[in-house]
Order: C-alpha cells, then sequence, then structure tokens
C-alpha cells in the first residue's frame, strides 16, 4: 500500500514513525509546504529503515502530483492547538485549510482513501465530504478511536484485566460533547455493573471526563501530542491494507441510521472497516439518555458547521 501524508509536523511525523515501525506500508509519502521540514524528518527516519529490517521506500515531496498512486491519504495540515484552547476554536483556519487540500488531492486522484486527522475533525470530515469529487465512502475521520483506547484503558486499570478484553467505546464528537456508550460497555461477557464497583456512577463520571481531558492535559504539558494519534491511525490504516474488519468509532455521517439526526453530520460511532473503508456503521440500541447526548452532540456540530 502506499500512503500519503499531508503534513510534516508532530501528529504527521508521529503517523509515519509508527507506519515505520509496525511495518504498515510500501511507501510514505510526506508532502509539506516547507519542503526542508519534510525532507529532514524523511532523512531521520529514514536512516532507521534499515535497523529496522524493513525495505519501505520514504518520500518527501511539495506537489500534490506525486500524490497520484496513493492509495491512502491522510490529511494533519491544521493550526496548532494551544493550551486551554478546544478543537472547535481551531475551526476558522482549518476550514480554508482543509478545503485547498481537498480540492489539490481531488485534481490529481480521485481513488485514494482520505482519512482526516486534523482538528475538529467532524466538521472537517463533513466538509471533506461535501467538497471532494470522489466516492464519498472513501473519507471518514480518525474520530474517537484514540478516546475509545483511553476509556478501555481506564476500565481495564480499575478491574486490573487487560483492555483487549474489554469493548467500550466513546462516541459523538471528537471533543468537549463526547461521552461513553455505558450500555454497551462489556468486559468479556460481563457487563461493567457486575463487577459491583463501589461507587460506580462516580466511576463513570470521572474516567469520562478523564478521557475527555486527556489531550489537553497532553498539550498542556508538552504543547501537542503525537504518538498515540500516530498509532491509532497506523491501525486505522492497517486495517484498510489488510481487510481486517476491526471496529474502530470513526467519525461518518449517520443520517441513514438515524433519522432524527441531520444526515450531513459527521461524528464518531463504531464502524466496521476493510480493504472497502467503512464497511458497516454500527448505531447500537442505546439508552435513552445515551441516544439524547448523541443528538446533542450532532446539533452541536451541525450548528458550529452552518455558522
Amino acid at each position: 500500500m502506499d500512503i500519503g501524508i499531508i503534513g510534516a509536523g508532530n501528529v504527521g511525523i508521529g503517523i509515519a514513525d509508527a507506519l515505520a515501525y509496525l511495518g504498515i506500508g510500501k511507501k510514505v509519502t510526506i508532502f509539506n509546504r516547507n519542503i526542508d521540514k519534510a525532507l529532514g524528518e524523511i532523512w531521520d527516519l529514514n536512516d532507521s529503515i534499515p535497523l529496522l529490517n524493513s525495505d519501505m521506500e520514504l518520500f518527501a515531496t511539495d506537489n500534490y502530483n506525486d500524490l497520484t498512486k496513493c492509495d491512502v491519504i491522510v490529511i494533519t495540515v491544521g493550526a496548532k492547538q494551544r493550551p486551554e484552547q478546544s478543537r472547535i476554536e481551531l475551526l476558522e483556519e482549518n476550514l480554508k485549510i482543509t478545503k485547498e487540500i481537498i480540492e489539490n488531492i481531488d485534481k490529481v486522484n480521485l481513488d485514494a482513501y482520505i482519512i482526516v486527522v486534523t482538528n475538529p475533525v467532524d466538521i472537517l470530515t463533513r466538509l471533506a465530504i461535501e467538497i471532494s469529487q470522489r466516492d464519498k465512502s472513501k473519507i471518514f475521520g480518525s474520530g474517537t478511536v484514540l478516546d475509545s483506547i483511553r476509556l478501555k484503558e481506564a476500565i481495564g486499570e480499575k478491574l486490573n484485566i487487560n483492555r483487549k478484553n474489554i469493548h467500550a467505546y466513546i462516541i459523538g464528537e471528537h471533543g468537549d460533547s463526547e461521552f461513553p456508550l455505558w450500555s454497551a460497555c462489556h468486559i468479556g461477557p460481563l457487563k461493567l455493573e457486575d463487577f459491583n464497583i463501589e461507587n460506580l456512577e462516580e466511576f463513570k463520571k470521572e474516567t469520562a471526563l478523564k478521557v475527555k481531558n486527556r489531550a489537553y492535559s497532553i498539550i498542556e504539558k508538552k504543547a501537542s501530542t503525537r504518538q498515540a494519534i500516530g498509532v491509532s491511525v497506523a491501525n486505522i490504516i492497517k486495517a484498510i491494507a489488510l481487510d481486517e474488519k476491526k471496529i474502530f468509532t470513526l467519525s461518518t455521517n449517520i443520517g441513514e441510521l438515524c433519522k432524527c439526526i441531520k444526515k450531513d453530520v459527521c461524528l464518531s460511532i463504531p464502524c466496521v472497516l476493510g480493504k472497502n473503508g467503512i464497511e458497516k456503521k454500527l448505531l447500537m440500541n442505546c439508552e435513552e439518555d445515551e441516544f439524547e447526548l448523541l443528538k446533542q452532540s450532532a446539533m452541536k456540530l451541525d450548528n458550529i458547521y452552518n455558522l
């Protein structure tokens, strides 16, 4: 698989690093307007390839024509999120950037899958779907994939159980209105309630808040995120490349599943991902209060998009 990454910032290079270290992809091309930055990052990463016993090819470019043969293109370019700044506050500048990128990609490659990672990811995914000329099923956002992993880890720590045996999902906006789908949380064959956690409701509230604020906490300490999002996106790409049929909470429109939510709104729900991109969207029979939270999250995103 040939993979293109738009942007040589922390997230873009984090993804490139993860792809190289995990051995995902045959060729990785990093597009960046500042070609020297991209070259420096590629040269540095390329020096690690012999140590990884890999034959991956790495390239840097400032020309969209070099993305013509990419099977997947990941968009990471955008204004940098500052401490105390919400993802939504990045919107105005990143809308312009993303629009320009999509238009340029469409000119050279209408077959590639596009994965939007730039924040606010749900709104930018919606923009990409609306303006791109490619098959709309080939565009989705990284959504709450990392948030869901953090949720599983928090539950696993509490119960002293490996998170690989925990099924739990953060859905809705990748941002302040996201929430855990507690009704669909299972640990092996059991529900969370079966573990007799003391002060369960308090645990749920604290865990949801911790997961939602995790990225803010990291940005406050080190000014950016890189490693975890890099590995998350690399695993999304791997699921497409190997047709894994894995479930990820990806940002996509769910109007065909939920008639009371405007069809163009994009937010995260569990999706089956394989060689054809998103192959199934799984909207569960959630509790009434959870469904209300989902509607509120969708309404918030729609209102902001139409400002």
